[in-house]
C-alpha cells in the first residue's frame, strides 16, 4: 500500500465503473467539483476509478447530466472491513485469542539447546542451568542471564567460558570446554597440589588426597591446596574417655583435583598531556667519505653538517680486499634527515583514553592463553598537568592447581 492510499483506506473508498456515451465529460464534471479520482483506467466505452465515499455520494448529479451509469465494483477500506467483522464476532474473538496466546507463548522459553560441547554431557549443562532458573516453561523476563553464565562456569569444572543467548522461544547455551587436566595413571612418588597463582577459591573438587583449604579461602602462590594423603586400612577403634584418639593410618598418593579461583591481574600505563615529536620533512643530505686510519677523505655529498634539526645515520663498510694492517680502510656513509618538532596536546579526557588503551594492551599480554576475563575495572591513579596514569584490573576464573612432587 502506498502512503497516498493510507488515508482513503482508513476512511473507506470504492472502485467504480462508469459506462455511457460521455465518459470524458463525466470525469471533467467530477474533477471540476474538486473531487479526488485516482487509479483511473480507460476502456473503450467505460472508465474505472477509485473515489472516496463523499465523492461517490455526489456522483448522481454528474451521471444524470452526462447520461452515464455508475456501478460499484469493490468496496475497500477499514469501514467496510469493520462492517464485515461485526457480522462475524466469533472470528474476531478467535483472532484476538490467537494473538494473545501467541504473545504469551513467545514470552516463555520452550527449548534449551547447548552448543560447543565435545567431552561434557549436554544434559549436565542443562541441569546446572535449570538450577539457576533457565529451564523450559519459564518466562524470559525471570531469567538472570549473567547469573546463569556465572553459575555454569563455577559449577561445571570442565568449562572455561559460557554464554546464554535468547532467540525467540529458544535459549542457546554456548560453551567452550577447558582442556582436561591430565593426571598420570601409573604409580609416581607422592605429590601434592599447590597454588600456581594468588587467588580466592570458588570451587574445589578433590579426586584423590585431602583438601587443606575450602571455598572462599584466599591463597598465595605455592600454598598447599590438596595433600597427597588418604586413609589406609580400617579406621582405629574410638578412644576411651580421657585418652588421646589414636592416629589414623594414611598412605601416600598422587593428589588429584580441580581448584578454581578468582584471579586478579593489573596493568598500569601513562599518557602525557603534551608531547614533542620529530617528523621528517623529506629533505635528506648524504655524505660519503673514505677513512684511512684517522684520515677522512670526502668523496661525495655535503661536507658541512646541515643547519637545523636532523637525524644522523652512519654506516661504516670496511673494504674486504684491503689487507689488514696498521691503517684500516673504510667507507663511511652519513645520512642527515631533516626533521621538524611537532607538539601534540591532549585534553585530560583524551589522555585518559590513550592510557586506558595502553593499559589494556599491557594487561592482555599478562592473561594466559584461552582465559577470558569476567570483569574489568579502571582507575585513574595519577592526574596532573603532565601525565594521566590509569590502572586497569581484570578478574578471571582459572584452575590454579599445580601438581608438585613432595620432597
Amino acid at each position: 500500500m502506498r502512503l497516498g492510499d493510507l488515508w482513503p483506506y482508513l476512511t473507506g473508498y470504492v472502485r467504480i465503473r462508469v459506462t455511457g456515451p460521455s465518459v470524458e465529460r463525466f470525469l471533467n464534471l467530477v474533477a471540476a467539483g474538486g473531487r479526488r479520482v485516482w487509479r483511473t483506467r480507460r476502456g473503450r466505452r467505460s472508465l474505472e476509478a477509485n473515489v472516496d465515499l463523499p465523492t461517490f455520494r455526489s456522483l448522481r448529479r454528474a451521471a444524470r447530466r452526462t447520461r452515464t451509469r455508475v456501478r460499484i465494483l469493490e468496496r475497500r477500506g477499514l469501514p467496510f472491513v469493520a462492517g464485515r467483522l461485526r457480522r462475524r464476532p466469533l472470528m474476531v474473538l478467535g483472532a484476538a485469542l490467537f494473538l494473545s496466546a501467541l504473545y504469551v507463548l513467545s514470552a516463555v522459553i520452550w527449548v534449551v539447546d547447548v552448543e560447543g560441547v565435545e567431552n561434557l554431557d549436554p544434559a549436565l549443562i542443562r541441569e546446572v542451568a535449570a538450577s539457576y532458573g533457565l529451564r523450559p516453561g519459564v518466562l524470559k523476563t525471570t531469567v538472570d542471564i549473567p547469573e546463569v553464565e556465572r553459575g555454569l562456569i563455577l559449577a561445571v569444572s570442565g568449562l572455561s567460558w559460557a554464554a546464554v543467548e535468547l532467540h525467540g522461544a529458544t535459549a542457546l547455551i554456548r560453551v567452550v570446554e577447558k582442556d582436561p587436566v591430565v593426571m598420570p595413571d601409573f604409580p609416581t612418588p607422592p605429590a601434592d597440589i599447590v597454588a600456581a597463582k594468588d587467588g580466592v577459591i570458588t570451587n574445589l573438587i578433590v579426586l584423590a588426597g585431602q583438601a587443606v583449604v575450602k571455598e572462599g579461602d584466599t591463597v598465595r602462590a605455592g600454598d598447599l591446596l590438596i595433600v597427597g594423603l588418604e586413609p589406609a586400612g580400617t579406621p582405629p577403634p574410638p578412644a576411651r574417655p580421657g585418652s588421646e584418639p589414636p592416629p589414623v593410618p594414611t598412605r601416600d598418593v598422587v593428589a588429584k583435583g580441580i581448584v578454581k579461583a578468582r584471579v586478579w591481574y593489573q596493568a598500569y600505563a601513562e599518557a602525557r598531556l603534551h608531547t614533542l615529536t620529530h617528523e621528517p620533512t623529506g629533505r635528506v643530505h648524504r655524505q660519503v667519505a673514505l677513512k684511512i686510519g684517522d684520515l677522512v677523505i670526502p668523496l661525495y655529498g655535503w661536507w658541512k653538517r646541515p643547519v637545523g634539526l636532523h637525524e644522523r645515520t652512519v654506516v661504516t663498510t670496511p673494504l674486504p680486499w684491503w689487507r689488514e694492517g696498521a691503517f684500516p680502510v673504510e667507507v663511511v656513509s652519513t645520512t642527515y634527515t631533516e626533521v621538524v618538532a611537532v607538539r601534540q596536546d591532549l585534553t585530560p579526557a583524551e589522555a585518559e583514553l590513550v592510557a586506558r588503551d595502553a593499559a589494556m594492551q599491557a594487561l592482555s599480554e599478562q592473561l594466559p592463553e584461552g582465559v577470558e576475563p569476567v570483569s574489568f575495572g579502571f582507575k585513574v591513579v595519577v592526574k596532573n598537568d603532565i601525565v594521566i596514569g590509569v590502572l586497569v584490573t581484570a578478574e578471571t576464573l582459572e584452575d590454579i592447581g599445580r601438581l608438585e612432587q613432595r620432597q
